[in-house]
């Protein structure tokens, strides 16, 4: 696989709604950690205690099959980071591709596959006939950020995401 030039989100979208039906995920509270160890992946957590791991919220070691995840993240944050790095396994990114996942925004926010690696998370985590069954469900608008980040364990950032393709 060549470097993309532009994402593709639809791509994206079509394999995270693909992997929430192969294993048949119930709810607003997407398991990513039991997805990914599912897919024969594993999970480790490090803590910031190096310069290189207080910047960074995580990483997927395709020769181990491990993602490896901030303890110093929030919940939502290491939530988003494991299915951002298991977005990289499902659409099988070339390893030499990617690198690490920041903990802040950078200038690999805009390359085209660390895009589709977080277009896929976002799906994965919040699909799109969950919100808007669960904001009917619950007769919510685009305003209740907080309540729908806490029905899907995700952040504000990732549920305005999503809020702003409906």
């Amino acid at each position: 696989m060549d470097i993309l030039e532009k994402p593709n989100y639809q791509g994206a979208k079509d394999k995270a709604a693909e992997v929430l039906e192969k294993f048949n995920i119930p709810g607003t509270i997407v398991p990513v950690e039991e997805i990914a160890q599912r897919e024969g992946l594993s999970i480790q957590y490090f803590s910031s205690d190096t310069d290189m791991s207080r910047k960074v919220s995580g990483f997927f070691d395709p020769k181990t099959n491990t993602i490896y995840i901030n303890t110093d993240d929030p919940p939502a944050r290491q939530s988003f980071t494991i299915a951002h790095e298991l977005g990289h396994f499902e659409l099988k990114h070339p390893p030499d591709k990617y690198g690490v996942l920041p903990r802040f925004a950078s200038p690999i926010d805009k390359d085209p596959i660390e895009q589709e690696a977080n277009c896929f998370a976002a799906n994965l985590l919040v699909p799109q006939d969950r919100l808007l069954k669960t904001m009917e469900r619950y007769n919510l608008t685009k305003q209740d950020t907080s309540l729908l980040a806490d029905l899907f364990g995700v952040s504000l950032e990732v549920i305005r995401y999503r809020l702003r393709w409906i």
